[in-house]
């Protein structure tokens, strides 16, 4: 089991005040066990997407999965009791599912590869400086005419 969020990583996504009223404990506090449950749950439901396609545990958690491991987990909190999730933590909820469907597809990735490592630099490859068009006008000329770059 491996918890992809942790309460605090809900505080700072979705406020003191939403969570303490999904999990009051005493004085307006947070129910930090029953949020680290909703994490815990939350992150069960990735590694079944993950597990496919991925080693688990990773090695690194990238800050995608954080948050989409969160919005699983605010819907969990907002379930039981008198409590339904809005639209809006539903939305959010079911589009982290559909992610993490299309990344167990192979359709979308998490920018880390199997073993959970992030991959690479390619040294290789041809890099460009960012605002620049890539090759000057001038270059181009050079290379269709044959002449110096």
């Amino acid at each position: 089991m491996t918890a992809y969020c942790t309460p605090q990583d809900l505080i700072d996504r979705f406020g003191q005040a939403e969570i303490a009223q999904l999990a009051p404990a005493l004085l307006g506090q947070v129910d930090t066990a029953r949020v680290q449950r909703a994490c815990d749950d939350a992150g069960d439901i990735v590694d079944g997407y993950l597990r496919p396609r991925h080693t688990l545990p990773l090695s690194a958690v990238p800050r995608l999965l954080v948050k989409l491991s969160a919005a699983i987990a605010r819907f969990e909190l907002h379930l039981g009791g008198d409590r339904q999730p809005t639209d809006q933590v539903r939305q959010d909820r079911d589009q982290a599912i559909a992610f993490l469907k299309d990344v167990a597809a192979g359709k979308a990735d998490l920018g880390i590869d199997a073993s959970g490592n992030e991959p690479q630099e390619d040294t290789t490859a041809v890099r460009f400086k960012p605002g620049t068009p890539g090759i000057a006008n001038e270059d181009l000329g050079a290379y269709r005419w044959g002449g110096p770059l």
